[in-house]
């Protein structure tokens, strides 16, 4: 007797697989749309045409909201509603912690982009739908996985990297050939995208796409808009910029999964993430000299031994003019010549007829007085305490700084 075996297929079954393929393939035009204009030649082209960039992200903006079947991702949890105002502060929080020092180190410059009332019309025109637009794609991409996928957090994983990398310039990384250099970039440029793609793929996860496009909205809109800007070293830009999003980003998270938990428990992770915000802000702060005291790492022996290459010495900051008519001989000072800093001791004090004075200069380990005297206006603090040995990282990234013509090293 021969059997024979018919399988059937639930036509609801099949319609929903269809529909799931439609969406990985509408997810994976989308993520297209956001790599083409990223590709080199087309990205040059791009900041050439403005408005055509604006139209390009409106119509799909349009696309999105009129034409595709528009996903949601499933994700249940009063506390999403008010990530808004997360994005908000977060975006105002962000600026602050990048400003704050540059007005106290006076560290203040003029902004590169057109700053009038057309160019920032402009600026505004070309920002908003771009980020609208990304923000909507990595939205409904991450809708898609979840909807479609086995391996959702994967595939979320993936899109997050892939808006990375729209945002990295190539050109400038394939150019660079020494570590130094690779090190810096990536302290600034490239962790901080990282960090903020990160920050973003929460905000979208957990509240949807408003709260992303107003976070970065503010941060983007504050930097291409406003007539004043912080010019920050590298270390301490890339610092914030790796540092508060991720610190962000995991308040945010341990946020949203609180509702699982006591009220009094959901104020004790608060209060916990703020401290260790504050702390980190602190910390950033008093390394760029914000605060009365601030570090410098020794990059050379000619303090030796008292100050060896790679300690770190704690500055007092001379504020006022009195303090430095208080400044004697056998002193070690802070002082500016050039681009470099230098810490060396005072051999003499001169003082001419009106009252002007200057400083003569010698590391303990140089065989000669520093051939320049030091004037007034380049004296940053006097030193008060040496911390051995924590400036080593500093010291071999900079280590083949040119030490300036008139202070001898050795």
């Amino acid at each position: 007797m021969k059997i024979s075996l018919k399988i059937s297929k639930n036509p609801n079954d099949m319609k929903k697989i269809r529909l799931e393929k439609k969406y990985i393939i509408y997810a994976s035009i989308l993520l297209l749309c956001v790599i083409i204009p990223a590709l080199p030649y087309i990205k040059v082209k791009i900041l050439e045409m403005p408005f055509i960039a604006s139209l390009y992200w409106c119509i799909l903006i349009g696309i999105m909201l009129f034409i595709l079947p528009w996903l949601y991702i499933p994700v249940k949890n009063p506390v999403s509603r008010y990530l808004v105002g997360y994005g908000l502060s977060g975006g105002i929080i962000f600026i602050a912690l990048k400003f704050v020092p540059g007005v106290f180190m006076k560290k203040l410059g003029a902004s590169p982009y057109d700053t009038s009332i057309s160019g920032i019309l402009v600026n505004a025109l070309t920002i908003i739908p771009a980020i609208t637009a990304k923000e909507m794609i990595r939205y409904y991409s991450f809708a898609s996985a979840c909807k479609t996928l086995k391996h959702k957090r994967t595939a979320i994983f993936l899109i997050t990297i892939i808006m990375c990398l729209v945002e990295i310039n190539f050109g400038n990384l394939l150019s660079i050939k020494e570590f130094k250099e690779l090190f810096i970039y990536s302290t600034q440029i490239l962790l901080p995208i990282a960090a903020k793609n990160i920050l973003m793929s929460v905000f979208v996860f957990y509240g949807g796409v408003l709260p992303s496009v107003v976070y970065i909205g503010i941060t983007q809109l504050f930097e291409k808009c406003f007539p004043v800007l912080p010019e920050l070293s590298w270390l301490l830009d890339g610092a914030i910029g790796i540092v508060f999003p991720i610190v962000y980003a995991m308040f945010i998270s341990d946020h949203v999964f609180a509702t699982a938990r006591k009220r009094s428990e959901d104020k004790k992770s608060d209060v916990m993430y703020l401290i260790s915000l504050l702390v980190a802000t602190a910390f950033a702060w008093f390394c760029v000299g914000v605060f009365p005291v601030y570090p410098s790492v020794i990059l050379t022996g000619s303090m030796e031994p008292l100050i060896m290459p790679g300690d770190v010495v704690l500055v007092h900051k001379i504020s006022n003019e009195d303090e430095i008519y208080e400044l004697s001989k056998g002193d070690i000072i802070n002082f500016k010549r050039g681009n470099i800093i230098i810490t060396h001791r005072i051999k003499e004090v001169f003082k001419d007829g009106a009252g002007n004075v200057s400083f003569e200069t010698k590391g303990d380990n140089n065989n000669a007085v520093d051939e320049d005297k030091v004037q007034p206006n380049d004296i940053r603090g006097t030193v008060i305490k040496v911390v051995p040995k924590i400036g080593l990282l500093t010291l071999i990234l900079k280590g083949q700084d040119k030490i300036p013509e008139g202070v001898i090293d050795n």
